[in-house]
C-alpha cells in the first residue's frame, strides 16, 4: 500500500462486466483504504470501470490484480460465481472489442485498453459491448 499515487507508471484501462445484458458495477475506491489513507498502485476512484495504475515503479500489471483487490474470483472461463459451460453459462472476454481465449488473469494492463467480460446464462453466445468512450483527461 502506498501513501500517495505513484508517478513512474500512470496508465488507465476500462473494465466492464455484463451478466445477461446487465452491467455489474465495478466498485469505487477499489484498492483504496480510506481509513488509513493508503492505496494500491492499482485502484479505482469511482464506479465508471476505469482502472488507475499509478505506480512508483515501472512494472507490468495484470487483470488478476484488479480482481484480487476486489475479492472476486477470476479464472479461465470463470468470473465470480459464473463458470463457462455450467448450466448453459457462457463466459467470454473481449479486449478492445476482440474476443480472446487468453486466461483473463494474465491480461496485461496497457494504456487505454478496454476489457469486457460478458456472461450469458441461457447458452447464447456472448457478444462484445460497444467500445468505451474515454472521458477527457484520460
Amino acid at each position: 500500500m502506498l501513501t500517495a499515487e505513484g508517478t513512474a507508471l500512470h496508465i488507465h484501462q476500462h473494465l466492464s462486466i455484463t451478466v445477461n445484458g446487465k452491467a455489474v458495477q465495478v466498485p469505487a475506491d477499489l484498492g483504496i483504504d480510506v481509513a488509513t489513507q493508503q492505496l494500491s498502485a492499482l485502484h479505482t476512484h469511482d464506479t465508471s470501470g476505469i482502472l488507475h495504475v499509478e505506480s512508483p515503479v515501472q512494472r507490468t500489471f495484470h487483470l488478476d490484480q484488479a480482481f484480487a483487490e476486489w475479492g472476486v474470483r477470476l479464472g479461465k472461463g470463470a468470473v465470480g460465481p459464473y463458470v463457462d459451460g455450467r448450466g448453459g453459462t457462457r463466459v467470454a472476454v473481449f479486449v478492445n472489442g476482440k474476443a480472446t481465449t487468453e486466461d483473463p488473469r494474465e491480461i496485461v494492463l496497457r494504456s487505454h485498453e478496454d476489457i469486457d467480460i460478458v456472461v450469458t446464462t441461457d447458452g447464447s453466445a456472448p457478444t462484445a459491448p460497444a467500445a468505451f468512450h474515454w472521458p477527457a483527461g484520460y
